[in-house]
Protein backbone atom coordinates (compact mmCIF):
# COMPACT_ATOMS: atom_id res chain seq x y z
CA UNK A 1 0.00 0.00 0.00
CA UNK A 2 1.44 3.28 -0.85
CA UNK A 3 1.14 5.87 1.10
CA UNK A 4 -2.01 7.74 -0.21
CA UNK A 5 -3.48 4.23 -0.13
CA UNK A 6 -2.65 4.49 3.62
CA UNK A 7 -4.23 7.77 4.06
CA UNK A 8 -7.07 7.55 2.25
CA UNK A 9 -8.46 4.26 4.19
CA UNK A 10 -7.76 6.30 6.92
CA UNK A 11 -9.88 9.22 6.91
CA UNK A 12 -12.29 8.17 9.38
CA UNK A 13 -9.46 7.15 12.28
CA UNK A 14 -7.63 11.04 11.95
CA UNK A 15 -11.12 12.38 12.54
CA UNK A 16 -11.56 10.22 15.47
CA UNK A 17 -8.30 10.90 16.63
CA UNK A 18 -8.55 14.54 16.60
CA UNK A 19 -11.91 14.22 18.76
CA UNK A 20 -9.54 12.49 21.43
CA UNK A 21 -7.07 15.00 20.83
CA UNK A 22 -9.91 17.84 21.62
CA UNK A 23 -11.44 16.20 24.81
CA UNK A 24 -8.04 16.15 26.40
CA UNK A 25 -7.48 19.84 27.87
CA UNK A 26 -4.19 21.18 27.62
CA UNK A 27 -4.77 25.08 27.66
CA UNK A 28 -1.75 26.77 28.53
CA UNK A 29 -0.83 27.63 32.37
CA UNK A 30 -4.13 25.32 33.11
CA UNK A 31 -3.83 22.09 32.10
CA UNK A 32 -0.45 19.18 31.77
CA UNK A 33 0.45 19.11 28.66
CA UNK A 34 2.30 15.78 29.77
CA UNK A 35 -1.41 14.18 29.03
CA UNK A 36 -1.96 15.20 25.43
CA UNK A 37 1.87 14.48 24.95
CA UNK A 38 1.21 10.98 26.48
CA UNK A 39 -1.48 10.59 23.96
CA UNK A 40 -0.06 11.21 21.21
CA UNK A 41 3.13 9.37 22.44
CA UNK A 42 1.31 6.31 22.76
CA UNK A 43 -0.47 6.76 18.88
CA UNK A 44 2.97 7.07 17.56
CA UNK A 45 4.23 3.99 19.25
CA UNK A 46 1.33 1.76 18.08
CA UNK A 47 2.16 2.91 14.31
CA UNK A 48 5.78 1.62 15.05
CA UNK A 49 7.52 4.97 15.12
CA UNK A 50 10.09 4.99 17.80
CA UNK A 51 9.09 9.06 19.36
CA UNK A 52 11.13 10.62 22.24
CA UNK A 53 9.34 12.37 24.75
CA UNK A 54 11.70 15.26 26.07
CA UNK A 55 10.86 17.21 29.14
CA UNK A 56 12.39 20.86 29.06
CA UNK A 57 11.92 23.89 31.34
CA UNK A 58 9.86 24.18 33.96
CA UNK A 59 8.55 20.50 33.33
CA UNK A 60 6.92 21.53 29.97
CA UNK A 61 6.85 18.43 27.73
CA UNK A 62 7.75 18.44 23.85
CA UNK A 63 7.73 15.37 21.45
CA UNK A 64 10.54 14.90 18.90
CA UNK A 65 10.23 11.89 16.11
CA UNK A 66 12.13 10.79 13.40
CA UNK A 67 10.28 8.99 11.23
CA UNK A 68 12.74 7.32 8.95
CA UNK A 69 16.27 6.71 8.74
CA UNK A 70 17.83 8.13 4.95
CA UNK A 71 20.34 10.66 3.61
CA UNK A 72 19.61 13.35 2.15
CA UNK A 73 17.21 15.91 2.89
CA UNK A 74 15.12 16.68 6.24
CA UNK A 75 11.52 18.37 6.54
CA UNK A 76 10.56 19.16 9.76
CA UNK A 77 6.49 19.41 10.47
CA UNK A 78 6.10 20.85 13.68
CA UNK A 79 2.35 21.96 15.46
CA UNK A 80 2.15 23.11 19.43
CA UNK A 81 0.85 20.91 21.87
CA UNK A 82 -1.01 23.47 24.16
CA UNK A 83 -4.06 26.39 23.18
CA UNK A 84 -5.90 29.48 24.64
CA UNK A 85 -7.99 29.17 27.87
CA UNK A 86 -11.66 28.00 26.93
CA UNK A 87 -13.18 31.20 28.34
CA UNK A 88 -16.54 31.35 29.92
CA UNK A 89 -17.66 27.79 28.75
CA UNK A 90 -21.56 28.61 28.88
CA UNK A 91 -20.83 30.91 25.87
CA UNK A 92 -19.88 28.05 23.59
CA UNK A 93 -22.33 25.83 21.45
CA UNK A 94 -21.61 22.84 22.57
CA UNK A 95 -19.47 21.67 25.40
CA UNK A 96 -15.43 23.15 24.45
CA UNK A 97 -13.71 19.88 25.01
CA UNK A 98 -16.13 17.55 23.53
CA UNK A 99 -14.81 17.66 19.71
CA UNK A 100 -18.57 17.04 18.74
CA UNK A 101 -19.20 17.52 14.72
CA UNK A 102 -22.57 19.21 13.73
CA UNK A 103 -23.29 20.56 10.23
CA UNK A 104 -19.99 19.52 9.25
CA UNK A 105 -17.92 21.35 11.78
CA UNK A 106 -16.10 19.89 14.41
CA UNK A 107 -16.09 21.80 17.51
CA UNK A 108 -13.83 22.63 20.33
CA UNK A 109 -10.93 24.30 21.91
CA UNK A 110 -7.80 23.54 20.10
CA UNK A 111 -9.11 22.24 17.31
CA UNK A 112 -8.60 24.24 14.66
CA UNK A 113 -5.03 25.68 16.65
CA UNK A 114 -3.36 23.11 16.54
CA UNK A 115 -4.91 19.94 17.32
CA UNK A 116 -5.96 19.63 13.58
CA UNK A 117 -1.94 19.65 12.56
CA UNK A 118 -1.24 17.20 15.39
CA UNK A 119 -3.88 14.12 14.13
CA UNK A 120 -2.78 14.74 9.98
CA UNK A 121 1.00 14.84 10.78
CA UNK A 122 0.61 11.79 12.78
CA UNK A 123 -0.86 10.02 10.07
CA UNK A 124 1.11 11.60 7.67
CA UNK A 125 4.10 9.76 9.81
CA UNK A 126 2.47 6.74 9.85
CA UNK A 127 1.66 6.42 6.17
CA UNK A 128 5.28 7.01 4.92
CA UNK A 129 7.11 4.70 7.64
CA UNK A 130 4.96 2.03 5.80
CA UNK A 131 5.13 3.01 2.81
CA UNK A 132 7.39 1.82 0.15
CA UNK A 133 8.22 4.95 -1.37
CA UNK A 134 12.22 5.23 -1.17
CA UNK A 135 12.80 8.89 0.35
CA UNK A 136 16.33 10.86 -0.10
CA UNK A 137 15.64 12.31 3.25
CA UNK A 138 14.43 12.13 6.24
CA UNK A 139 10.84 13.57 7.75
CA UNK A 140 11.09 15.14 11.47
CA UNK A 141 8.02 15.45 13.64
CA UNK A 142 7.62 17.63 16.62
CA UNK A 143 4.55 18.84 18.86
CA UNK A 144 6.00 21.33 21.20
CA UNK A 145 4.82 23.34 24.36
CA UNK A 146 4.11 26.73 25.80
CA UNK A 147 3.50 28.29 22.48
CA UNK A 148 0.58 29.90 23.65
CA UNK A 149 2.23 32.46 26.46
CA UNK A 150 4.61 33.39 23.93
CA UNK A 151 7.92 31.81 25.80
CA UNK A 152 7.91 29.22 23.16
CA UNK A 153 9.62 26.92 25.76
CA UNK A 154 9.35 23.94 23.53
CA UNK A 155 10.90 24.75 20.36
CA UNK A 156 13.64 26.31 21.91
CA UNK A 157 14.23 23.73 24.23
CA UNK A 158 14.62 21.51 20.40
CA UNK A 159 16.50 24.07 19.22
CA UNK A 160 19.00 24.50 21.76
CA UNK A 161 19.48 20.65 21.88
CA UNK A 162 20.76 20.89 17.76
CA UNK A 163 17.64 19.88 16.22
CA UNK A 164 17.81 21.54 12.04
CA UNK A 165 16.05 21.14 8.72
CA UNK A 166 16.11 21.98 5.50
CA UNK A 167 12.84 23.16 6.00
CA UNK A 168 9.57 24.00 8.11
CA UNK A 169 6.25 23.78 8.22
CA UNK A 170 4.10 24.48 10.89
CA UNK A 171 0.77 23.76 11.07
CA UNK A 172 -0.92 26.94 11.83
CA UNK A 173 -4.90 26.44 10.00
CA UNK A 174 -6.55 28.04 6.93
CA UNK A 175 -6.39 27.17 3.24
CA UNK A 176 -6.57 30.70 1.85
CA UNK A 177 -3.03 31.77 2.52
CA UNK A 178 0.64 30.28 2.58
CA UNK A 179 2.07 32.33 5.85
CA UNK A 180 5.99 32.02 5.00
CA UNK A 181 6.54 35.55 7.25
CA UNK A 182 5.98 36.95 10.80
CA UNK A 183 5.84 39.99 12.51
CA UNK A 184 8.13 39.96 15.89
CA UNK A 185 6.70 41.18 19.19
CA UNK A 186 8.52 43.44 22.24
CA UNK A 187 6.83 43.66 25.26
CA UNK A 188 6.93 46.01 27.94
CA UNK A 189 6.00 46.81 31.82
CA UNK A 190 5.61 50.74 32.27
CA UNK A 191 5.54 52.09 35.92
CA UNK A 192 4.72 55.67 36.85
CA UNK A 193 5.32 56.52 40.65
CA UNK A 194 2.97 58.96 42.47
CA UNK A 195 2.35 60.21 45.94
CA UNK A 196 -0.01 59.08 48.32
CA UNK A 197 -2.18 61.11 50.11
CA UNK A 198 -5.87 61.29 51.24
CA UNK A 199 -8.14 61.75 48.21
CA UNK A 200 -10.70 64.44 50.53
CA UNK A 201 -7.35 66.68 51.40
CA UNK A 202 -8.19 69.87 51.42
CA UNK A 203 -4.81 70.72 50.25
CA UNK A 204 -4.78 68.61 47.24
CA UNK A 205 -2.55 66.66 48.29
CA UNK A 206 -0.66 63.57 46.95
CA UNK A 207 0.71 62.99 43.23
CA UNK A 208 -1.58 60.53 41.26
CA UNK A 209 0.40 57.82 38.85
CA UNK A 210 -2.73 57.20 36.84
CA UNK A 211 -2.62 60.74 35.52
CA UNK A 212 0.59 60.42 34.78
CA UNK A 213 0.28 56.96 33.09
CA UNK A 214 -2.54 58.96 30.55
CA UNK A 215 0.25 61.09 29.39
CA UNK A 216 2.12 58.04 28.62
CA UNK A 217 -0.40 56.13 26.96
CA UNK A 218 -1.70 59.14 25.33
CA UNK A 219 2.38 59.96 23.49
CA UNK A 220 2.52 56.29 23.19
CA UNK A 221 -0.19 55.90 21.05
CA UNK A 222 0.22 58.76 19.00
CA UNK A 223 4.21 57.36 18.34
CA UNK A 224 4.59 56.89 14.50
CA UNK A 225 7.82 53.98 14.85
CA UNK A 226 10.40 53.95 11.95
CA UNK A 227 10.40 51.09 9.91
CA UNK A 228 11.54 50.38 6.80
CA UNK A 229 8.31 49.12 4.37
CA UNK A 230 7.96 46.16 2.41
CA UNK A 231 5.91 43.79 -0.09
CA UNK A 232 4.66 41.30 2.72
CA UNK A 233 4.20 43.43 5.71
CA UNK A 234 2.64 46.46 4.35
CA UNK A 235 0.28 46.44 7.70
CA UNK A 236 3.48 47.90 9.16
CA UNK A 237 4.23 47.55 13.16
CA UNK A 238 1.78 47.78 15.79
CA UNK A 239 1.28 49.34 19.45
CA UNK A 240 -1.08 48.12 22.18
CA UNK A 241 -1.64 48.84 25.53
CA UNK A 242 -3.03 45.77 26.69
CA UNK A 243 -3.38 45.40 30.18
CA UNK A 244 -3.36 48.49 33.80
CA UNK A 245 -3.26 48.13 37.33
CA UNK A 246 -3.16 51.36 39.28
CA UNK A 247 -4.86 52.31 42.76
CA UNK A 248 -4.55 51.27 46.17
CA UNK A 249 -8.28 51.89 47.35
CA UNK A 250 -11.18 54.69 46.09
CA UNK A 251 -9.99 57.04 48.62
CA UNK A 252 -6.28 57.14 48.19
CA UNK A 253 -3.85 58.79 45.99
CA UNK A 254 -2.70 56.47 43.74
CA UNK A 255 1.15 56.39 43.85
CA UNK A 256 1.91 53.66 41.37
CA UNK A 257 -0.03 52.59 38.11
CA UNK A 258 1.33 49.94 35.57
CA UNK A 259 0.44 49.23 32.39
CA UNK A 260 1.73 46.01 29.54
CA UNK A 261 2.88 47.20 26.22
CA UNK A 262 2.23 45.16 23.40
CA UNK A 263 4.56 46.05 20.33
CA UNK A 264 3.93 44.22 17.40
CA UNK A 265 7.32 44.55 15.01
CA UNK A 266 8.46 44.46 11.46
CA UNK A 267 11.28 43.08 9.72
CA UNK A 268 13.13 45.97 10.01
CA UNK A 269 12.60 46.55 13.80
CA UNK A 270 14.77 45.61 16.28
CA UNK A 271 14.59 45.65 20.09
CA UNK A 272 16.99 48.47 20.07
CA UNK A 273 15.77 50.16 17.83
CA UNK A 274 12.17 49.92 19.22
CA UNK A 275 13.19 50.94 22.89
CA UNK A 276 15.49 54.03 21.96
CA UNK A 277 12.09 55.36 19.93
CA UNK A 278 10.20 54.95 23.34
CA UNK A 279 13.03 55.87 25.74
CA UNK A 280 13.47 59.29 23.83
CA UNK A 281 9.10 59.55 23.71
CA UNK A 282 10.07 59.08 27.78
CA UNK A 283 12.42 61.77 27.93
CA UNK A 284 10.32 64.68 26.19
CA UNK A 285 8.06 63.99 28.54
CA UNK A 286 10.32 64.26 31.68
CA UNK A 287 11.68 67.57 30.14
CA UNK A 288 7.83 68.21 30.04
CA UNK A 289 6.31 67.25 33.21
CA UNK A 290 9.50 67.68 35.71
CA UNK A 291 7.30 66.00 38.19
CA UNK A 292 7.06 62.37 36.05
CA UNK A 293 8.69 59.50 37.39
CA UNK A 294 8.53 56.46 35.22
CA UNK A 295 10.50 53.15 34.55
CA UNK A 296 10.12 51.07 31.67
CA UNK A 297 10.82 47.28 31.60
CA UNK A 298 11.07 45.06 28.49
CA UNK A 299 10.37 41.46 29.53
CA UNK A 300 9.38 39.53 26.45
CA UNK A 301 11.61 40.11 23.16
CA UNK A 302 10.72 37.67 19.47
CA UNK A 303 12.68 38.89 15.75
CA UNK A 304 10.12 39.14 12.97
CA UNK A 305 11.16 36.98 10.18
CA UNK A 306 10.66 36.24 6.59
CA UNK A 307 11.05 33.13 4.68
CA UNK A 308 12.25 33.84 0.76
CA UNK A 309 9.37 33.23 -1.89
CA UNK A 310 12.12 31.21 -3.91
CA UNK A 311 12.16 28.51 -1.06
CA UNK A 312 11.88 25.14 -2.59
CA UNK A 313 9.54 24.11 0.15
CA UNK A 314 7.26 27.39 -0.46
CA UNK A 315 7.15 26.24 -4.59
CA UNK A 316 6.06 22.75 -3.55
CA UNK A 317 3.50 23.31 -0.90
CA UNK A 318 2.03 26.04 -2.96
CA UNK A 319 1.75 24.14 -6.43
CA UNK A 320 0.14 20.92 -4.72
CA UNK A 321 -2.19 23.17 -2.62
CA UNK A 322 -3.42 24.92 -5.81
CA UNK A 323 -4.32 21.46 -7.64
CA UNK A 324 -5.20 19.99 -5.10
CA UNK A 325 -7.74 22.59 -4.10
CA UNK A 326 -8.42 23.92 -7.24
CA UNK A 327 -7.98 27.68 -6.45
CA UNK A 328 -5.49 30.04 -5.99
CA UNK A 329 -3.60 30.40 -2.94
CA UNK A 330 -1.87 33.70 -1.70
CA UNK A 331 1.55 34.16 -0.33
CA UNK A 332 1.63 36.13 3.08
CA UNK A 333 2.72 37.38 6.35
CA UNK A 334 1.42 36.81 9.85
CA UNK A 335 0.22 39.78 11.97
CA UNK A 336 0.56 38.18 15.02
CA UNK A 337 4.03 35.65 16.06
CA UNK A 338 4.33 32.07 16.60
CA UNK A 339 7.27 29.01 16.79
CA UNK A 340 8.19 30.14 13.19
CA UNK A 341 9.88 32.71 14.43
CA UNK A 342 12.61 31.05 15.93
CA UNK A 343 13.19 28.28 13.10
CA UNK A 344 12.70 30.84 10.61
CA UNK A 345 15.50 33.22 12.49
CA UNK A 346 17.68 30.41 12.98
CA UNK A 347 17.90 30.41 9.23
CA UNK A 348 15.63 27.04 8.58
CA UNK A 349 13.04 28.13 5.69
CA UNK A 350 10.02 28.31 7.85
CA UNK A 351 6.34 28.21 6.32
CA UNK A 352 4.22 29.49 9.37
CA UNK A 353 0.37 29.08 8.03
CA UNK A 354 -0.88 26.18 5.93
CA UNK A 355 -3.31 23.84 7.16
CA UNK A 356 -7.47 22.91 7.57
CA UNK A 357 -10.40 26.11 7.10
CA UNK A 358 -11.62 26.72 10.29
CA UNK A 359 -13.53 29.89 12.34
CA UNK A 360 -13.44 31.18 16.28
CA UNK A 361 -9.47 30.61 17.20
CA UNK A 362 -9.26 32.08 20.53
CA UNK A 363 -12.65 32.49 21.01
CA UNK A 364 -16.38 30.66 21.65
CA UNK A 365 -17.07 28.03 19.31
CA UNK A 366 -13.72 27.19 17.62
CA UNK A 367 -14.29 24.92 14.99
CA UNK A 368 -12.59 23.06 11.75
CA UNK A 369 -14.40 22.55 8.58
CA UNK A 370 -14.33 18.07 8.91
CA UNK A 371 -14.44 18.38 4.94
CA UNK A 372 -10.88 19.63 4.90
CA UNK A 373 -9.46 17.20 6.63
CA UNK A 374 -8.51 15.20 4.02
CA UNK A 375 -7.48 17.31 1.07
CA UNK A 376 -4.90 19.10 3.74
CA UNK A 377 -3.55 16.21 4.64
CA UNK A 378 -3.02 14.41 0.99
CA UNK A 379 -1.08 18.48 0.23
CA UNK A 380 0.60 18.09 2.91
CA UNK A 381 1.91 14.36 2.33
CA UNK A 382 2.39 15.20 -1.56
CA UNK A 383 4.49 18.04 -0.26
CA UNK A 384 6.81 15.79 1.82
CA UNK A 385 7.28 13.39 -0.82
CA UNK A 386 8.29 15.66 -3.32
CA UNK A 387 10.75 17.55 -0.62
CA UNK A 388 12.29 14.41 0.21
CA UNK A 389 12.33 12.38 -2.89
CA UNK A 390 12.78 14.54 -6.07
Amino acid sequence: MNSFEFIKTKEKEIISFLQELVRTPSQNGIDLERNIATLIYRKLKRFGLKPSLLVGEKNRPTILCYCNKSKGRNLWLDAPLDTVAIGDKNKWKYPPFSGKIVGGKLYGRGSADCKAAIAIFTYIAAAISQSQERLKGQLLLSFDSDEQSGNFTGIKNLLRKGVRADACIIGYPGTEEIIIGARGFLRLNITTFGKTAHTGSREHKGLNAISKMVKVIQSLEKLKMKYKKCDLFKFGPNLTVSQIEGGRAINIVPDECNIKVDIRLAPSQTKDTVMKEINDLLKKLKKNDPELRVKIEPYLYEAPFQTSKNSRIIKILKKNAEKILGKRIKIAAAGGSGIGNETGNKGIPTITGFGVDFNNIHSENEYILVNSILPVTKIYLKTVLDFLIF
